[in-house]
């Protein structure tokens, strides 16, 4: 009776054990644990001194149990997660449009540094060395500088007063050849530009030309009057902006035009627009002055998100399946006393023929016609071994204890196939109940009329045959209404973003209309007609308006940004990292949204300033993020990948990309 009792309960706790482990570790400890559970009912069933055949048969039906149990666990695991992320997402959706206009602030921050400021900078350093110098020919050179500067300035500002939309240059539609136009007017003489770099893609192109702009005028704003270098040059594989500036004249009173118009934020800015491109920016203090050095990349290294077999997700789930089915037909077999043995060569058919009967579980999500056709397809098969003598295994006996596996395709067939398909669930369900009814009538117990046996087992078959698969449709309709509340839920916040943001950008448009805009169709004005004191008076007073502008535009709002993929940007400027969105930007699920934002937050806090850098990809399958490896904060990102279903994996210089699929439908 001891013996007896130990047998039921020592594998129920172990099934137990195997599903706490699978619940609250990752997917490789659980595996782990899997593994050890079987090679310890191996180790016992051939301890008591079974034989090779009992102890294959109890092994396999172990493996089917401890996969299942796993699966299950697994399954719990990643829904405790879902329902976690989307209570967070649908938490944090009220902070979503006011974080959304500390974004668009910041966006107009952004513009405003690298044209507007940087124009009136330029006017205002110009002016003020032409009057300190009062040489005649410099003043009428600086005036007509500042006439043409001027009128771009008021271009851009009207521009971003209107539509809030990019400028040309940084909006994917420069190239090369503005650079050669910014060197060859910009005021400072003592400048030396090379060019060997023969083109760029538009938006590598728009970013240099922001690096060198940048350099330029820094150098024009702290170190007037020194030498400076410029190199647009073109290496294997990549395009390589320098620029280094000697250490100039002191910054006199009247030239220090700018001053508070740094911080920065202007560097900042040009590492995420790198960073974006792919590439990386330094600068710092070098033998000669000051430089800038940039380096992006000229051919994408981008490759498929997914290389691998899922086997932390549902995946899994299907595989654990295919595993239980194919431990209770061999295992089972091996288990039975009177399975039939004297036929040589039949174990090499039914192994197969079963093997081929359960592994189209493992594509029931994914395939499910197709997976139910290849299931069906092994009874004829079986069949017609017994037919020609090759076999005494009944096919109806196998029929009857594999039919769960045509339920479970069935199943599938009505929540997971395509709409377009789902009509074929009554063929499918028909099929099903043909072809179980025609293995049981073939059966040694059926007496009398095989074919009118045939249709009433037939008949039989179909009735539960239908109701697996009028269940599927009924949760594939439920999930799809699920489904459509969430995406009418995120289309109502988007529709309730937009206004914010539009309400904002008009707000702030009104402001520098007031303004900045003022200031420089003065600037035009003043400088057609020679008045060159009034110029720099004007681009004093324009710079003040822009400062303080900057000032509120890059005033962070108390909110946390929401934990969506774009939310990560935001992220990043509040830990002074950058980010890069590689491809279009797309939603995804809410847990993947949310998911993808943890494993961010992590990166941006454990990595160290310089390193800060995130880049993700978003595709139709999942999101992918990249991202320094911080090793104490390692763990929590494997048990948010895990948990997610995804991986991570090492994507070498202290990186570590993480894969977070979207679950099937």
């Amino acid at each position: 009776m001891l013996s007896g009792w130990l047998w039921w309960v020592v594998p129920l706790i172990v099934t137990v054990a195997l599903y706490g482990l699978a619940l609250r570790r990752t997917a490789g400890v659980a595996a782990g644990g899997v593994v050890v559970a079987l090679v310890l009912t191996a180790g016992t069933a051939s301890a008591l001194g079974e034989s090779p055949r009992s102890v294959t048969g109890v092994t396999l039906l172990a493996a089917g149990l401890a996969a299942v149990t796993w699966a299950l666990g697994r399954a719990r695991r990643r829904g405790r997660a879902t329902r976690r992320a989307v209570a967070v997402f649908r938490a944090a959706a009220p902070d979503v449009p006011g974080v959304a206009a500390e974004a668009e602030r910041h966006r107009i921050a952004a513009e405003l540094h690298d044209t507007a400021a940087h124009r009136l900078t330029g006017i205002a350093v110009g002016a003020a060395s032409a009057l300190r110098l009062a040489d005649p020919a410099l003043v009428a050179e600086a005036a007509r500088y500042a006439a043409e500067t001027g009128r771009l300035a008021t271009r851009e500002l009207e521009r971003l007063t209107t539509s809030g939309t990019g400028s040309g240059i940084g909006s994917g539609s420069a190239d090369l050849a503005d650079v050669d136009a910014l060197a060859a007017t910009w005021p400072e003489p003592r400048l030396t530009y090379v060019r060997t770099a023969g083109s760029a893609p538009s938006e590598i192109a728009a970013v240099a030309y922001r690096v060198v702009r940048e350099a330029l005028t820094n150098a024009l704003r702290y170190a007037p009057g020194g030498a400076v270098r410029v190199g647009v040059d073109r290496e294997p594989g990549r395009l390589v902006v320098t620029v280094v500036n000697d250490p100039g004249e002191p910054v006199v009173d009247n030239a220090d035009v700018a001053r508070g118009m740094g911080g920065g934020y202007g560097l900042a800015g040009l590492r995420t627009a790198v960073a974006a491109c792919g590439g990386f920016l330094s600068a710092g203090p070098d033998d000669r002055g000051w430089a800038v050095h940039a380096e992006f990349p000229l051919t994408s290294d981008e490759g498929p998100a997914s290389t691998s077999y899922e086997w932390r997700g549902r995946q899994a789930s299907d595989a654990a399946l295919a595993i239980l089915a194919v431990a209770l037909s061999i295992g089972t077999s091996l288990l039975t006393t009177d399975t039939p043995e004297s036929l040589p060569g039949e174990a090499a058919l039914l192994v197969p023929l079963f093997f081929a009967h359960a592994l189209p579980l493992g594509l029931r999500r994914r395939a499910p016609l197709f997976s139910l056709a290849a299931a069906l397809s092994v009874y004829p098969v079986l069949l017609g071994a017994g037919l020609l003598g090759w076999t005494k295994q009944p096919a109806g006996d196998v029929f009857l204890w594999c039919l769960w596996v045509e339920l479970a395709l069935l199943y599938a067939l009505g929540a997971y196939g395509p709409r377009a398909r789902r009509r074929w669930g009554a063929l499918a369900t028909a099929a099903v109940g043909a072809t179980g009814g025609l293995a049981l009538a073939c059966g040694p117990g059926i007496v009398g009329d095989r074919a009118a046996a045939w249709a009433v087992l037939a008949l039989g078959v179909s009735v539960p045959s239908a109701v697996a698969w009028g269940l599927g449709l009924a949760v594939g309709s439920r999930r799809a209404r699920r489904h459509a509340a969430v995406a009418w839920e995120r289309d109502l916040l988007g529709r309730e973003t937009a206004t914010v943001v539009l309400a904002e950008r008009n707000r702030l448009a009104a402001g520098l209309r007031r303004s900045a805009l003022r200031h420089a169709r003065a600037i035009v004005v003043a400088a057609d007609a020679g008045r060159l004191d009034t110029v720099l008076a004007e681009a004093r007073a324009g710079l003040a308006a822009l400062r303080e502008s900057l000032g509120e535009l890059r005033r962070q709002s108390g909110d946390d940004p929401p934990p969506t993929i774009a939310g990560i940007a935001l992220l990043a400027v509040r830990h002074q990292g950058t980010v890069r969105y590689a491809g279009a930007r797309r939603e995804a699920s809410p847990s993947v949204e949310v998911a993808a934002f943890r494993v961010a937050e992590l990166m941006l806090r454990g990595g160290t300033r310089d390193e800060r850098v995130i880049t993700v990809a978003c595709r139709a399958d999942g999101v992918a993020v990249s991202g320094p490896s911080a090793t104490s904060e390692d763990r929590r990102v494997r048990a948010l990948a895990d948990a997610a279903g995804g991986s991570v994996s090492d994507a070498g210089d202290g990186m570590v990309r993480v894969w977070l699929p979207e679950v099937l439908p």
